[in-house]
C-alpha cells in the first residue's frame, strides 16, 4: 500500500507511531528523572557515610594533636600529620570515593585523584556538599575546613552522574524500548489484515481495470460495488470514445495525408503559389513562391497581408493601393485576373518581373479567398530577345549569302580578265596601273564580301588544331603597327597550351576587328588588353545564355577604357552595317564578321559594357584534343601550268566565270571539255578519260559532289576541285571543309588558282 500524505496508511499508521514515539519518549524521560533523583541521593549518602569516618579520623587527630601541642613537641605534630593523611588517603583507598588535602595557602598536601582532578578541586573547595564541573562531567564533592592545623578535606565521589549508571534501573529502559516495539508491530499486524490487505487489494483491482472482489470488511466491500458499478459505465463511455476517436483519427489522417500530398505536388511545381483569405491574408504558399520572392520559411508569409509585402506596382513604378489590386479584387468580386507583365518586389526590395493568374476559392456559394499563381519571366524575356536576335541575325545571314554567292560570280571574271590583261600589256604603263587600281578595288569588293560571308557563317574554313595562344602571340607585332601610338597593347595569355580546332587566319581577323573596334572607342590615350584564360561554363552559364553548351572553353577576351556602350547599343552591335562612326569611316560589318567567326567555330560571343566603363568582349572557343600543328610557310611567286597530255572537265553555270577559267586552262596546255550543267557534263566525259574534274559546288539539277560521285563509278581515281563564291552543306559541315577536299573560293587570283591546280594534280600523280 502506498504511503502519502493524502494515503490510508499515512492518515491510520502515521499517527499511531506519532503517539506511540510520545508515549516511548514520555516513559524514558520518566526513567531518567527517576534514576537521577535515586543516583543523587547514593550519592550523598556514601559522601556522608565517607565524610562521617574522615570526620573521625579528624577528631581523633585533634585530641592527639591538642595533646602534642601542650606537650611542645613538633616532631610529634609532624609526624601526626604524616599519619592523619596516611590514614586518610587508606581510608579514601578503601571506598569509591577519592580526596585531596589543602593547606591554607592552597598547596595540596595529600591526593587520591589524577592530576587534572586534584587541581580542579583545590580550585573550588568549600565545605559542605555540593557538585562541581570538571571537564564535561558533574562531581559530587564534600569538603570541611580542619581548624587545627588550617586544612580543607575535600572527598571526591568517583561515581559518574549518569542515570545509566546503575545496572538494575538501567534495565528498564530495553524493556520499556521492546513493549513499545512489541506494541508497534502488534498495531501493524492489526492494520495490514484489516486494513492494508484489503485497500491493496482494491488498489490492484482498480489499476488493472478489473472488478473488486469482496474483502470480508463490510466498509470495503460497499466502496468495491460503487467502484464496479463505476467502472462498468466507464467501460462502456471509454469504448464510445475510442471508436469515436480511432474514427476522428482515421480522418484526420487521411486529411493530413491528403494536405501532404498537396503541399508536395505544390512544390514540386516552377512556379509560385500562394493563398489568400477574404481579408488578403496569407492562408499558404509552396517552396518556389518563397524562393521567388526571397523568403527562406513560409512563417515569413503565412499570416500577414501578401499585398503589403509584395506591394505589386503599377505601370508608372508607383504602389499600387489593395482597393485597385487585381488580385484583392479578385477575392472581392469573384472576377479572375491574368496578369502577362506584372512586377513583385522580393524581400530584399529588388523588383521581380512575373505573369500572375489570379482565381478566386469558391465555398458553399460563397467567396472565402483566392489562389494565385505567378512565375518568372526574366529569363524568358531574355532568351526571348537572344532568339529575336539571332532569327535577326539568321534572316540577314542568308540574304548576304545570297548576295555573296552573285557577287562573287561576277567579281571573278572581273579580277581575272584585269589579270590577263595586265600579262597582255607591257610593264610601267598607265594602263598598267589603271589595272593595278581596278585590281585593288576588286580587291576591296571581294574583301568586303568575305565579310558577309564571314557574319552570315556562309565561309569554308579549313579547321586545324592550332595554340590560340601562339596564333595571338605571334599576331602581337602586326596589331602593334595597325593600332596608333597613343594606345598601349597589353598581353595576358594563359600560361600553359590550349589547343582549339579553328581556321587561325579566321581568329587573326577576330583578334584585328576587336582591337581596331577597341582603338576607335579611345579618344586619346588609353589602353587594349587581349587576355586568354582557360574557363568552365556550367549548366547554369548556359541556362542564362542561349544557345551555349555547357564544357571547357577557352576565353579570347579584348577589353578597352574607352567611352563604353549603353544599353541600346549593346544590343545591336553584332547587327550588320549598324555602326556609331560617322558617315564614311566603317561599313559597320566588324562586329558581325567576328559574330559570325566565332559562332562559326562552335564558339560563343558576349560584350560587356557601361558608358563611360569601357567595353570587354569575350570570345568562348571549346577546347580541342590533339596537339597543335604547325603552319608551313607559303612558297609564293609564280605558278606554271603544264597540261600536255592532260583532260580537264570544268562544270561551271557562269557564263562568265566559265570562259575565264577555259580560257587560263586551254593557256596552259589543258584539253577542255566545259559544262554549263551537270548533265552536259555527264554527257561530254562518256568514253573519255578524265584527269581533273574543276566543278562549281552550287549547280543546277545536282550538286557538283553528287556530279562527282556519279563520274567516279567509271573513273574511281577521278580527283576534283571545288570552287564557289558561296557553299551550302555539300562539301562543308557547320562551315568546315570535308578532309580530303579541295576547294578555291570565288573569287581567286590566277596565281592561286593555277597552285591549287597544280596541287591537286600533284596529288593524283
Amino acid at each position: 500500500m502506498a504511503f502519502d500524505r493524502k494515503s490510508l496508511g499515512c492518515k491510520l499508521i502515521a499517527p499511531s507511531l506519532v503517539v506511540i514515539a510520545v508515549v516511548f519518549f514520555a516513559l524514558l524521560f520518566l526513567i531518567k528523572s527517576i534514576t537521577v533523583r535515586v543516583h543523587d541521593d547514593y550519592v550523598r549518602f556514601t559522601l556522608a557515610s565517607a565524610n562521617g569516618e574522615v570526620r573521625k579520623v579528624l577528631t581523633t587527630a585533634a585530641n592527639d594533636l591538642t595533646a602534642a601541642l601542650l606537650a611542645g613537641n613538633e616532631e610529634v605534630t609532624e609526624a601526626k600529620q604524616k599519619s592523619v593523611m596516611e590514614t586518610l588517603r587508606l581510608l579514601w583507598s578503601g571506598t569509591s570515593h577519592g580526596g585531596v588535602v589543602i593547606d591554607s595557602s592552597g598547596v595540596v598536601l595529600c591526593t587520591t585523584l589524577p592530576l587534572p582532578v586534584t587541581r580542579a578541586v583545590a580550585a573550588q573547595a568549600a565545605e559542605g556538599y555540593r557538585a562541581i564541573k570538571i571537564g564535561g562531567d558533574e562531581v559530587a564533592v564534600f569538603g570541611q575546613r580542619f581548624p587545627m592545623w588550617g586544612w580543607d578535606v575535600v572527598t571526591v565521589s568517583k561515581a559518574r552522574n549518569t542515570w545509566l549508571q546503575d545496572g538494575k534501573v538501567a534495565m528498564l529502559t530495553p524493556l520499556v524500548a521492546t513493549g513499545c516495539l512489541v506494541m508497534v508491530f502488534g498495531i501493524f499486524l492489526v492494520l495490514k489484515k484489516n486494513l492494508q490487505r484489503p485497500v491493496e487489494s482494491m488498489v490492484a483491482a482498480v489499476s488493472s481495470s478489473r472488478r473488486v472482489e469482496p474483502t470480508g470488511v463490510t466498509e470495503f466491500d460497499i466502496v468495491g460495488n460503487v467502484v464496479n458499478d463505476a467502472f462498468q459505465r466507464l467501460t462502456e463511455q471509454t469504448e464510445t470514445l475510442r471508436q469515436e476517436l480511432a474514427e476522428r483519427t482515421r480522418i484526420q489522417e487521411e486529411l493530413r495525408a491528403k494536405d501532404e500530398r498537396i503541399h508536395n505536388l505544390l512544390d514540386c511545381t516552377e512556379e509560385g503559389i500562394f493563398g489568400v483569405d477574404p481579408d488578403g491574408v496569407c492562408t499558404f504558399c509552396n517552396r518556389s513562391c518563397l524562393q521567388l520572392l526571397g523568403y527562406q520559411q513560409e512563417e515569413d508569409l503565412l499570416g500577414k497581408r501578401i499585398h503589403n509585402l509584395i506591394h505589386p506596382s503599377g505601370g508608372d513604378g508607383d504602389e499600387v493601393p489593395s482597393e485597385e489590386c487585381p488580385v484583392c479584387n479578385t477575392f472581392r468580386t469573384g472576377v479572375g485576373a491574368h496578369l502577362p507583365a506584372e512586377v513583385l518586389w522580393r524581400a530584399d526590395g529588388t523588383a521581380l518581373e512575373t505573369e500572375l493568374w489570379a482565381h478566386p476559392v469558391v465555398d458553399n456559394g460563397g467567396i472565402c479567398g483566392a489562389v494565385v499563381t505567378f512565375i518568372d519571366v526574366t529569363q524568358r524575356k531574355l532568351l526571348e530577345d537572344q532568339l529575336i536576335q539571332a532569327q535577326k541575325m539568321e534572316s540577314i545571314g542568308r540574304l548576304a549569302g545570297g548576295i555573296a554567292h552573285d557577287f562573287n560570280n561576277l567579281l571573278t571574271p572581273i579580277m581575272g580578265y584585269c589579270e590577263l590583261l595586265r600579262l597582255d600589256l607591257p610593264e610601267n604603263t598607265l594602263v598598267q596601273e589603271r589595272c593595278g587600281n581596278m585590281l585593288k578595288a576588286a580587291g576591296g569588293e571581294k574583301e568586303l564580301v568575305q565579310q558577309l560571308l564571314s557574319f552570315s557563317r556562309k565561309q569554308v574554313l579549313e579547321m586545324k588544331v592550332v595554340d590560340l595562344n601562339q596564333a595571338v602571340g605571334n599576331f602581337q607585332s602586326i596589331l602593334r603597327r595597325t593600332i596608333r601610338e597613343s594606345i598601349d597593347l597589353k598581353m595576358s595569355l594563359a600560361e600553359g597550351s590550349y589547343p582549339v580546332r579553328a581556321d587561325k587566319n579566321q581568329i587573326e581577323q577576330v583578334v584585328m576587328n576587336l582591337v581596331v573596334n577597341a582603338q576607335d572607342a579611345i579618344s586619346e590615350h588609353g589602353v587594349v588588353t587581349i587576355e586568354t584564360a582557360p574557363v568552365l561554363l556550367d549548366d547554369e552559364y548556359a541556362r542564362l545564355h542561349k544557345d551555349v553548351i555547357p564544357g571547357r572553353y577557352l576565353m579570347l577576351a579584348v577589353a578597352d577604357d574607352g567611352c563604353g556602350m549603353d544599353q541600346e547599343t549593346r544590343q545591336r552591335v553584332f547587327e550588320p552595317f549598324f555602326t556609331t562612326k560617322g558617315i564614311g569611316k566603317g561599313t559597320g560589318l566588324g562586329l558581325a564578321t567576328v559574330y559570325g567567326i566565332v559562332r562559326q567555330h562552335g564558339g560563343n560571343i558576349w560584350v560587356y559594357s557601361e558608358p563611360g566603363k569601357g567595353t570587354v568582349f569575350k570570345c568562348y572557343f571549346p577546347l580541342a584534343e590533339g596537339t597543335a600543328v604547325t603552319e608551313r610557310a607559303d612558297a609564293g611567286g609564280k605558278v606554271s601550268l603544264e597540261g600536255a597530255r592532260r583532260t580537264i572537265l570544268l562544270v561551271e553555270d557562269n557564263e562568265m566565270v566559265r570562259l575565264l577559267v577555259a580560257e587560263l586552262l586551254t593557256q596552259a596546255g589543258f584539253e577542255m571539255l566545259i559544262a554549263g550543267d551537270p548533265k552536259e557534263a555527264l554527257k561530254l566525259s562518256e568514253g573519255r578519260r578524265v584527269d581533273l574534274l574543276v566543278t562549281d559546288v552550287v549547280l543546277p539539277h545536282m550538286s557538283g559532289p553528287q556530279l562527282h560521285r556519279k563520274l567516279l563509278q567509271h573513273d574511281a581515281a577521278l580527283k576534283v576541285l571545288y570552287m564557289s563564291g558561296y557553299t551550302s552543306n555539300a562539301i562543308v559541315h557547320q562551315g568546315v571543309l570535308d578532309e580530303g577536299t579541295h576547294y578555291i573560293a570565288k573569287p581567286f587570283a590566277l596565281n592561286e588558282f593555277a597552285r591549287k591546280v597544280a596541287e591537286v594534280l600533284a596529288v593524283s600523280s
